[in-house]
């Protein structure tokens, strides 16, 4: 169970999430208080989960979790059939990404007055993607 957690791509999901919502509150003036508790929220979470993994890495000497890896850990390429499904969640996310950056771009020109309409997009499609993937990713291992 420790293992489905710590791969799981709600934990970057929500660690990304955490960070937009501190980058939120800190530009706004009046959400100190909030812009810290988000802050420590996100200091305690990444704290708990380089713990976990240290400790389910001593474990499971032979199944570790790389704490520091280039793919994601939800790449789970082991045969041909889940690199197929990989390959089908990553044209899913490109597909998104050709219509969301120009809608992204368009946010930010017409809301250029407002300093928290980049942040918002840049959090918008860090989420999209994730929800993307991971439908992509069910949708395609349910059918299997």
């Amino acid at each position: 169970m420790m293992k489905s957690i710590l791969k799981s791509p709600l934990t970057g999901a929500s660690l990304f999430v955490l960070v937009i919502a501190l980058l939120l509150f800190s530009l706004t003036n009046t959400q100190v208080t909030l812009a810290r508790l988000c802050f420590g929220i996100l200091v305690m979470f990444t704290f708990l989960w380089f713990v976990l993994i240290k400790l389910y890495n001593q474990k499971n000497p032979n199944d570790r979790i790389k704490l520091f890896g280039f793919i994601p850990s939800e790449f789970r390429e082991i045969d041909e059939g889940q690199q197929w499904v990989t390959y089908k969640a990553c044209r899913n996310v490109y597909i998104y990404y050709t219509f969301a950056l120009p809608t992204a771009a368009g946010i930010c020109f017409f809301f250029s007055h407002n300093i928290l309409a980049p942040l918002m997009c840049i959090g918008g499609l860090g989420l999209g993607q994730y929800i993307v993937y991971w439908l992509t990713t069910i949708r395609v291992l349910n059918r299997i």
